[in-house]
């Protein structure tokens, strides 16, 4: 997948030092760009996904109403051998910018490239298709908690293609639990001999029906074609299923590159894949509790009281399922495949059969997002993982704990229980991810 972009040139720039620069841009952004023949100022531009200034010259100025009738797509200024824009051309881009075009001008080699990702991306999204695994959604084990849920409601759905164009292709929990069981133990035992993971599940059956699973979930997005994000109702409909998929994501993520989400919630889905396919950055999706919501949080997490800290105002856990997340092997620090952990009233949620997965990323810097119901503003909070804290016997075995810089802007800005997790500190990504989608970030 990479984007399309068009050199454009000045008559009056120095072809030499148009193509000095050129070819080095070419060789640094080698696997995220298709440069396509360069074209005059003035010139009709082809189709393409961008157009670049390798060399911004005086005419920028003298020109800019032959810029703004020729150019009708995003514009990217890198002027240098290095890969990023010349500090003496910030105020020939800024110009731009207040004549109407639209400007990228990057800093650094690791934000053009997230441009070019997102410009690709957002072409080809249209041509590509999440694959989810529900048949009652708002009903199951906990309709009291899932029948609030927004992302399974239609609106969301018709929401989400208009925005992006992406089709969400709906199939039954139900008959892919049956799926699963029909797969022999033989064919289970085979497969998994392929991978490598810890785990400390005491014996054979949940790890083999995680990976019958595994096989069920790669045969159904082999067969349904251009799938790159993959989710299920897999708690509030557990009963469909004698296992649980979280290793299934992470073993599909590894071998085909799908995303995943859990419960099925696609618009956490979506903000995952677009950051995920755009940011080069560990991700996942889980749980935030904000010290500040109180009882709510402790109850639900079956704790007494939240870890004693300076400013605990600012501070929440990250929780998911017992665990930080279902996140990749490959993204991880430590990671082990466990026994499940949750239950709710009377029932085992995900039954003696299931599994869960206990990963953690290295602490430091976090930057969180999630998009909101109408997909034209995503929430962005800068944060700082600590440290990881264990509650044996509740359903935090092995949670993060995080610090914002002001827990009650996050309180008035949050959208969602769930969050989009990634390591290091990447709003400025995110910003440039946001203007290519059209997108407003909210940034505390």
């Amino acid at each position: 997948m990479k984007t399309r972009v068009v050199p454009l040139q000045f008559a009056s720039a120095e072809d030499k030092e148009f193509h000095r620069i050129l070819d080095a841009l070419k060789e640094i952004y080698r696997e995220e760009v298709e440069f396509l023949d360069p074209v005059s100022v003035g010139d009709p531009v082809p189709e393409a996904d961008a157009v670049l200034f390798p060399v911004l010259w005086v005419e920028v100025y003298k020109e800019i109403d032959t810029l703004l009738d020729t150019i009708h797509l995003p514009v990217i200024v890198l002027t240098t051998t290095v890969g990023v824009s010349l500090m003496f051309d910030w105020e020939a881009a800024s110009y731009m910018k207040s004549k109407g075009l639209q400007v990228f001008n990057p800093h650094s080699v690791e934000l053009a490239k997230t441009v070019f990702r997102a410009l690709a991306l957002k072409r080809e999204m249209k041509h590509q298709k999440f694959l989810i695994f529900q048949d009652t959604p708002g009903d199951g084990l906990i309709p009291e908690q899932f029948k609030i849920f927004y992302w399974w409601n239609e609106e969301c759905t018709r929401s989400m293609q208009e925005k992006f164009g992406i089709t969400i292709v709906r199939k039954s929990y139900k008959a892919l639990g049956e799926k699963a069981k029909s797969i022999s133990d033989e064919d289970a035992r085979r497969e998994l001999k392929r991978w490598d993971f810890p785990e400390e599940i005491p014996y054979e059956r949940p790890v083999l029906g995680a990976i019958k699973m595994f096989l069920a979930l790669r045969e159904e997005t082999d067969a349904e074609g251009d799938v790159v994000g993959c989710g299920a109702n897999c708690l509030n409909e557990a009963y469909f299923s004698d296992t649980t998929p979280c290793l299934a994501w992470n073993l599909l993520y590894q071998d085909r590159g799908i995303m995943w989400v859990c419960e099925g919630d696609t618009s956490s889905l979506m903000t995952q894949y677009l950051m995920g396919k755009t940011i080069d950055s560990a991700i996942f999706t889980t749980n935030i509790y904000p010290f500040l919501s109180g009882m709510p949080a402790l109850s639900h997490e079956k704790i007494q009281e939240f870890p004693d800290v300076p400013d605990p105002d600012d501070h929440a856990l990250l929780v998911h399922c017992g665990y930080l997340g279902c996140v990749p092997q490959c993204m991880s620090r430590k990671w082990t495949l466990r026994p499940p952990v949750l239950g709710w009233h009377s029932w085992d949620l995900v039954g003696e059969n299931g599994v869960a997965v206990d990963a953690e990323v290295e602490t430091g810097d976090l930057t969180l997002c999630k998009l909101h119901g109408d997909f034209e503003k995503i929430f962005v909070e800068k944060a700082v993982l600590e440290e990881y804290v264990q509650y044996p016997g509740s359903d935090c075995r092995n949670g993060g704990l995080i610090k914002v810089a002001d827990g009650y802007d996050m309180m008035e800005r949050i959208c969602s229980h769930h969050v989009i997790v990634l390591t290091g500190k990447r709003s400025n990504q995110m910003k440039a991810v946001g203007e290519v989608f059209g997108i407003e970030v909210d940034l505390g």
